[in-house]
């Protein structure tokens, strides 16, 4: 070597920067060799290591693989809603004397929830009152006069009757005194006195006829009156009642049991009668809704079992340190199915005796359907998640285990259904996959290495 070029500038061999860069490359060139010296010594260490590991018997929990037909849990988030939600609205106008619960309360169905100032609708109510006391006191007395006048109408039937017979007997005198003249039995004179008789009667019966309407007219008068006065009743009784009912409504119950929320008027504010402002709003949360969406995938399976009644609906509380699990039952499906997103909403009702579901959270909302068909389980901890997927450790005939890939369906509990790789029977390691490679030996133990604290 008579020369070294570096960055393109010649160096000669008698300089003394010559020296130096021969020195650097010299030691470079036996740090790299010691280097891969290290590294395949290494690596001879790692494969005897993983050699031996194979040849001896790790001790492993195992279980075998069944046939068996697993319900279907359809797991998502789901939103609280409460049962009913009611504005409480003023029916009628005034001033507000007084609130009788403090905001975000739990109140009961007909608890005292306003006060509205009464004392108008207390004085429009008693001059009502003394107005029905009135038509009553006018109808009592049309009553009265109808009665009298109905008798005095009877009198008059009767006096009409009298005439009537005593005509009847002056008009026979009449015909038979005409007889008694033509035979020379009577005078002239005495057969004109009946006929004057027979005039007088029929005149007294033309009077008394007389009489007798004029007692039905004012008869019928009397009744107009006595229905006039009854129309007037009524019609002060419902003024009367209408009066009673919005005195009523000076005193707002709660219509449902539920907690209260903020209070939109306050103490000593007017408040109009159905106003667009509710006084406040109530939730009820006994019982209460869960609603949640679900792949439209299930809705044959939902609607079979929502047909036999198999379906089962429950919620996991969130920030519970028991992690409750609630129960409730379906309440609603939807006609239809939401094409923006493939879902399908539903709603459970639960009854929430505990208070622990409150309107607004999100919650875990877990629906349990029946298994369709036998599948093949395997507990969950057999399965090894690596970058190739899944797979687990199968136990062969000659105790040594082959790392098999299988394809998860789904899980329930602590189990897993597999849809490929796997038989019913198959051996596969449950707990020990730590030490194990495909290849190595297994010792069989009935107890996990690692016991659950």
């Amino acid at each position: 070597m008579s020369s070294i070029y570096l960055d393109n500038q010649r160096i000669p061999k008698t300089s003394p920067s010559f020296k130096i860069v021969l020195l650097v490359i010299v030691l470079a060139s036996a740090a790299l060799t010691i280097f891969f010296i290290n590294q395949f010594k290494t690596n001879q260490a790692e494969e005897k290591k993983d050699a031996k590991r194979a040849h001896e018997a790790a001790p492993v929990t195992v279980a075998q693989a069944k046939l068996e037909t697993l319900p279907l849990e359809i797991r998502n988030v789901g939103n609280v809603e409460a049962f009913s939600v009611v504005n409480v609205i003023a029916q009628v106008g005034g001033q507000l004397t007084d609130v009788f619960f403090k905001q975000g309360q739990y109140v009961r169905k007909g608890d005292l929830l306003f006060q509205i100032d009464p004392r108008p609708y207390e004085a429009l109510l008693a001059q009502a009152e003394a107005n029905v006391a009135r038509d009553k006191s006018q109808i009592n007395s049309a009553q009265a006069n109808l009665e009298k006048d109905m008798a005095s109408s009877r009198q008059a039937q009767a006096n009409l009757d009298k005439d009537l017979a005593s005509q009847k007997y002056a008009d026979v005198e009449v015909k038979r005194y005409i007889s008694l003249v033509n035979e020379g039995a009577v005078s002239h004179e005495q057969s004109d006195q009946m006929k004057t008789n027979s005039e007088t009667a029929e005149a007294t019966v033309a009077s008394d006829k007389a009489v007798l309407e004029n007692a039905n007219a004012v008869i019928d008068s009397d009744k107009a009156a006595v229905l006039t006065a009854r129309a007037n009743l009524r019609a002060d009784q419902a003024a009367a009642d209408n009066l009673r009912i919005q005195l009523g409504f000076t005193k707002i119950y709660s219509p449902v049991e539920g907690i209260t929320g903020a209070l939109n008027v306050y103490q000593g504010n007017v408040v109009r009668a159905n106003d667009t402002t509710s006084l406040v709003v109530i939730n009820q949360i006994q019982p209460i809704y869960v609603s949640c969406s679900v792949p439209e995938i299930y809705l044959p399976s939902l609607r079979t079992s929502i047909d036999e009644g198999t379906i089962k609906v429950n919620v996991r509380v969130d920030g519970d340190k028991k992690n409750t699990i609630l129960g409730g039952t379906l309440s609603f499906i939807d006609n239809t199915v939401d094409k923006t997103t493939g879902t399908i909403r539903l709603r459970a009702t639960f009854p929430n005796q505990s208070k622990l579901l409150w309107p607004g959270e999100f919650t875990d909302v877990i629906i349990t359907l029946p298994g369709a068909r036998p599948q093949v389980v395997i507990p969950s901890s057999a399965v090894v998640n690596d970058q190739q997927g899944q797979s687990v450790f199968v136990v062969r005939s000659d105790n040594t285990v082959e790392l098999v890939t299988v394809q998860v369906d789904r899980t329930y509990g602590e189990n897993s259904i597999v849809n490929a790789g796997l038989k019913e029977g198959d051996t596969v390691v449950i707990d020990g996959q730590l030490k194990l490679l495909p290849g190595s030996a297994v010792t069989i133990i009935q107890s996990p290495i690692h016991p659950p604290s």
